[in-house]
């Protein structure tokens, strides 16, 4: 009977150390994320403009701030892979990162086009980068049918042309048009 029981105490030790270990790894990673936000951030400070009155500037309280959190977060860094070599390494760690994205694929993959289109927005200008922005977006969440691709493009019309339209028209507020379209 206890052999049965210190078999599945084992066991769970096993499984709260890997868990430990993942735990730890995303720990990591948003460290090093967060570290190096701040170092850039950091950077970009320096180039605040120094003031005559004053001997530190503009810029030294937030270099100040955002170099000790990159300190923080490289003390932070330090401390979970200690933590991760203490649980036993990182067995299982890579199946359990690609479930991870496998099941957030949909939300990854909406910030990677965010972010797309925001590249290409100068270029493009507003209502063209918008309509096709809205347009695999409402796509990717409600599925491809014929039914969601007329209703995709309607809403992606409208809101793309439309709300230019409204903007310069209404408001008298012009929103980018683009290189494409600037001549």
């Amino acid at each position: 009977m206890t052999v049965k029981v210190t078999e599945a105490a084992a066991a769970d030790t096993g499984v709260s150390a890997a868990s430990r270990a993942r735990t730890e790894l995303a720990r990591l990673i948003s460290y090093i994320v967060f570290g190096g936000v701040s170092v850039v951030l950091s950077s970009m400070a320096a180039g605040l403009p120094t003031s005559r009155w004053e001997p530190l500037g503009a810029g030294t309280f937030p270099k100040l701030v955002f170099a000790l959190l990159a300190v923080l977060c490289l003390i932070a860094a330090v401390r979970s892979i200690i933590e991760i070599v203490r649980a036993g390494g990182l067995a299982g760690v890579g199946a359990a990162f690609t479930q991870w994205l496998y099941v957030r694929r949909v939300a990854i993959g909406l910030f990677v086009l965010f972010a797309v289109y925001l590249g290409v927005l100068p270029w493009t200008g507003f209502s063209l980068a918008s309509f096709v922005f809205l347009l695999i977006v409402q796509l990717m969440i409600a599925g491809v049918s014929r039914r969601t691709v007329i209703q995709s493009i309607i809403a992606a019309l409208i809101f793309s042309v439309g709300l230019n339209l409204l903007f310069a028209e209404v408001f008298n507020v012009f929103l980018p048009r683009g290189v494409l379209f600037a001549g």
